[in-house]
């Protein structure tokens, strides 16, 4: 093999030996903890999010399955952050919504 054809084969392995080693390393470089945020744009401040109110008015005037979704969300999120003041999780249509809707079932007893 000539030299030109090695080097270019050197060149070849070295990019893709490269190439996967970025794309093993690469979740773990930007990795950031935002825990199991349910409700996009909590992963920074909840006060940034103006919209929740608006989309629980929405929800309550005209429920969908979307807006059943998204009630549980809030639900859960304001359960598992109970030490953080969020607008949202003082509001009592919140829980009246699901209660109303029936969407927390009581748990059944499976025989675990």
């Amino acid at each position: 093999m000539d030299k030109a054809r090695k080097i270019s084969t050197y060149l070849m392995i070295a990019v893709a030996f490269g190439f996967s080693i970025y794309f093993f390393v690469s979740p773990f470089l930007g990795s950031q903890d935002q825990g199991q945020n349910l409700i996009p744009g909590f992963n920074q401040s909840p006060d940034s999010v103006p919209t929740l109110t608006s989309d629980v008015d929405a929800c309550v005037t005209n429920p969908t399955s979307d807006c059943d979704h998204e009630m549980l969300q809030i639900m859960k999120f304001c359960k598992d952050n109970k030490d953080q003041h969020v607008p949202v999780c003082s509001d009592a249509r919140v829980p009246q919504y699901v209660d109303q809707r029936g969407l927390e079932r009581p748990i059944i007893n499976t025989g675990r």
